[in-house]
């Protein structure tokens, strides 16, 4: 009777510690979770103003204090980082139509109204990069109907809104009165074949696979 009842307790135990282990990985493998993580380590610091379309594996962000914002793809395994001297300007748009748009030397053109439905959302982000100058993140739907981060349409828009708020704010805000000189006209991409992905001398740094 004791050996049955050591057994129960082992299978007990075994139990448990799986469904712990079962429950961390889970955890760790959690798409949003694994995006902010790469977000942290492109930025080199905490990320901000993080927008998401958790299905097709995209996020941006930016970080203040580091002066830099980040794009990824490819569930996070592609991307670039920016300086935030780099961006300039975005746009929301719903089912093909421009609703807002804010621009470094253009006129704003704020949200007037929050759509109740919509097919398709999309925040477009334009930067100082010939080579790839557009980013384009989807807040409705999610890739396939998987994983939507906004429960409707609207949410999606306000979410969307809210973002480029904030991106107002950072494309008019002074100019740092250390800058001595100004950023050049170009960023200089890496190379392809040449590692490391994220090389801080560079006013663009391209992110590879991990």
């Amino acid at each position: 009777m004791n050996d049955v009842l050591r057994l129960g307790l082992l299978l007990v135990i075994a139990a448990v510690v799986l469904t712990a282990v079962g429950a961390l990985v889970a955890r760790w493998l959690d798409p949003a979770r694994r995006l902010t993580r790469y977000l942290r380590l492109a930025l080199d610091a905490p990320p901000e103003g993080v927008m998401m379309d958790r299905g097709g594996g995209k996020a941006m962000a930016f970080n203040i204090d580091a002066g830099k914002i980040a794009v990824l793809w490819d569930r996070g395994r592609k991307g670039y980082v920016y300086k935030l001297e780099q961006l300039v300007g975005a746009e929301m748009m719903v089912d093909n139509l421009v609703l807002a748009r804010c621009f470094r030397d253009r006129p704003i053109v704020p949200l007037d109204e929050i759509p109740l439905s919509a097919h398709r959302g999309v925040i477009r982000v334009v930067f100082h990069n010939p080579r790839d100058p557009e980013y384009e993140l989807e807040l409705w739907p999610a890739l396939n109907g998987r994983g939507h981060e906004y429960p409707t349409p609207a949410d999606a828009v306000q979410a969307g809104r809210k973002w480029l708020a904030r991106l107002e704010a950072l494309l008019h805000r002074p100019a740092p009165r250390t800058l001595t000189r100004p950023a050049p006209p170009a960023p200089i991409l890496p190379d392809e074949d040449e590692p490391p992905p994220w090389d801080e001398d560079d006013d663009v740094a391209r992110l590879g696979e991990d």
